[in-house]
């Protein structure tokens, strides 16, 4: 069991490798040296998020059915780096396609979303309910950690430190991260043993499909859960989405400060994920998401009124501890209020919810973009923007 948890938690450090040098240095290059709008990126989000949120559905069923995980998590692991892998020899070799970098990136994204369709509900094989926080704030420990190490393996490419070949500057982050993303999933996708599936009969399966809404609205906790994650993934989300470009535009800041800025939010996202869950187990879920949320509360205003950056780095420091405990938690609660028998329906439900939310969040944000814009680009513009937004 533990040498499972292990290999489990050690796919989210790959993974998280690959996606936040993307969101990092794949945003920044489309929209700052490739002189796209903001809204560009977003619209990739979205997208993305609506092909998942049609398909999800049919692939969380197949997964109730057979009760197995770990070959559908095996082929869209291989789809994901191969796409990602496209995205990036674009970039550095052929840059001036950005449109078709924004398209094979939004299938890329798609595909990243639906391997969590089959990794997360891992954590029921994985843990009991006396352990279900601790166990997945150790794999939300290993996401941070992974997107911290993604970042310090990537900067010296960046920076021009290390050069291999093609455009300079941010597109050469994004090769080496498809490359030592695939290389740490592979021990989990090659090591991990599933526990053999059960086959239900076909009467049964329709009958859950059928039902599978039905049985979420008549469980009053786990609506309301989701209902709730709906708004509060959605601001989290389209923040740390978008924080890459909120530091360039508002701030003005290297790419080296960003670096080290989110590697520090980063850092302590890991602690708090490991921490906070462990004390959720013992003082309960739903009371220690609550603290959580009051505190993003009243973070979000002090960021957007920051009288400086140097404020700016003190609050996102901060605001780290409290960021990676929100996912920690609120996924052991879904295991927590699931039925068994539509486990993966139920997590996948949990992720539409935060895929719907990849909506409205960025377009807000990009309204908001557009408003500025088309007002006049000044500074004051581009401020206001950001602080509306926020």
């Amino acid at each position: 069991m533990k040498k499972n948890i292990y290999l489990w938690a050690l796919y989210d450090f790959a993974n998280s490798i690959l996606s936040i040098t993307f969101l990092f240095y794949f945003s920044q290059w489309l929209v700052v040296d490739s002189g796209r709008p903001d809204w560009w990126f977003n619209v990739a989000l979205i997208v993305s998020s609506l092909l998942f949120i049609l398909s999800a559905p049919i692939a969380a069923r197949h997964i109730d059915r057979t009760g197995r995980k770990l070959p559908g998590l095996r082929v869209t692991s291989a789809v994901l780096f191969i796409l990602y892998l496209m995205v990036a020899c674009v970039t550095i070799f052929w840059p001036i396609h950005v449109v078709v970098a924004v398209v094979v990136y939004t299938f890329a994204l798609y595909f990243y979303l639906m391997s969590f369709l089959y990794y997360t509900p891992m954590l029921n094989d994985l843990s009991t309910h006396e352990n279900r926080s601790h166990v997945s704030g150790i794999g939300g420990a290993a996401n941070y950690l992974g997107q911290v190490t993604g970042l310090l393996a990537t900067l010296p490419f960046v920076t021009g430190a290390i050069y291999f070949f093609g455009a300079h500057g941010r597109a050469q982050a994004l090769l080496p991260a498809v490359i030592l993303s695939a290389l740490f999933a592979l021990p989990t996708l090659i090591m991990y043993r599933e526990e053999g599936g059960h086959q239900r009969p076909v009467s049964e399966v329709q009958r859950t499909v059928v039902s599978t809404m039905k049985s979420v609205f008549a469980n009053r906790n786990l609506l309301l859960l989701l209902v709730g994650y709906f708004f509060f993934s959605d601001a989290l989300l389209t923040f740390s989405n978008n924080f890459p470009i909120y530091l360039q535009k508002v701030h003005e800041v290297g790419d080296s400060i960003k670096a080290y800025l989110t590697l520090s939010i980063l850092f302590f996202s890991g602690i708090g994920a490991f921490i906070f869950g462990k004390l959720a187990d013992k003082k309960g879920k739903k009371r220690v998401l609550s603290w959580l949320l009051i505190a993003w509360c009243v973070f979000f205003p002090l960021l957007a009124f920051a009288p400086s950056f140097s404020f700016v780095v003190v609050l996102c420091v901060v605001a780290g501890i409290m960021f990676g405990p929100v996912w920690a938690v609120s996924r052991a609660m879904v295991s927590d209020y699931a039925p068994r028998e539509i486990e993966a329906s139920s997590f996948g439900l949990y992720v539409i919810a935060e895929r719907f939310a990849t909506f409205i969040g960025p377009i807000v944000w990009g309204a908001s973009a557009l408003n500025s814009y088309s007002r006049s680009v000044t500074g004051r513009n581009v401020y206001e923007h950001f602080k509306f937004s926020l």
